[in-house]
């Protein structure tokens, strides 16, 4: 991180909460530069002006100074998107809620850059479309995994290395691969023609086209599937945010979702 003042930053809120009486802590995901915590003095008095700038899911650009020790300081700012649209909507801001929870468990300084444009163009993504979000927070997650060299294999078996071309398959997340069906694997879900297609659009489509993909018949098998791919390689517990989806992918209505 760095230790010098810092101008024309953007970033995402990831996390605010009050501290004191006039002041909020805020977590920023900042372009180039990774996760930053910004005491935002005095925000809550009648004549400040950053109140609009630190909440959270906003992207705002920031220019910094240092206070203290492990804390930066706002100087002045410009709010880029409120993504007012889906702040509306009680799903996606329990996605996002879940997305930012899992970037602040687990982002480090090694995927700054792919990860800082993957959230860009989810929080688009969410903001453009009009159906099918949860692909939207699916993608993401899948996305992130491989971006921190968890990519799943979906070609061969991860035991025998047999290539898999029928279309069906069973994934097991302990070898992070497809594996043939006469393995001893504990973990193996099978995954239909549609359920396997349904899992690879996901990963390969582009965020503004995700809201276009059908949903496959059981799409929440594959939802709980890439949740608990994603925990399991992340080595995270759940948490709430997270476990408020994973419960919901079987109980809510899909053209809420």
């Amino acid at each position: 991180m760095a230790t010098n003042d810092l101008n024309d930053i953007d970033g995402f809120i990831l996390r605010e909460f009050k501290y004191k009486e006039t002041s909020k802590i805020l977590e920023i995901f900042a372009k180039d530069l990774g996760r930053i915590s910004i005491l935002a003095r005095g925000v809550f008095k009648k004549n400040s002006s950053l109140l609009g700038l630190t909440n959270r899911f906003s992207k705002v650009n920031l220019s910094l100074y240092k206070s203290g020790k492990d804390f930066y300081g706002i100087r002045e700012g410009s709010l880029i998107s409120s993504y007012k649209k889906s702040s509306r909507n009680f799903d996606i801001m329990v996605y996002k809620s879940a997305i930012c929870d899992l970037l602040l468990k687990t982002i480090d300084d090694t995927q700054v850059g792919e990860v800082y444009m993957l959230l860009d163009r989810t929080f688009e993504a969410f903001e453009k479309s009009d159906s099918n979000y949860i692909n939207i927070f699916l993608s993401f997650l899948i996305k992130y995994v491989s971006f921190s060299g968890l990519k799943p294999n979906f070609s061969t078996c991860g035991r025998c290395g047999k290539v898999i071309r029928d279309g069906r398959a069973y994934f097991s997340i302990s070898e992070a691969s497809l594996v043939c069906e006469d393995e001893t694997i504990r973990d193996k879900i099978y995954l239909d023609r549609n359920e396997l297609t349904y899992f690879l659009r996901l990963l390969y489509t582009s965020s503004d086209e995700l809201y276009k993909i059908k949903l496959a018949k059981d799409y929440q098998k594959v939802g709980r599937l890439i949740i608990d791919y994603c925990l399991n390689k992340l080595d995270l517990r759940n948490f709430s945010s997270m476990d408020w989806v994973y419960k919901n992918l079987s109980e809510r209505n899909i053209n809420v979702l």
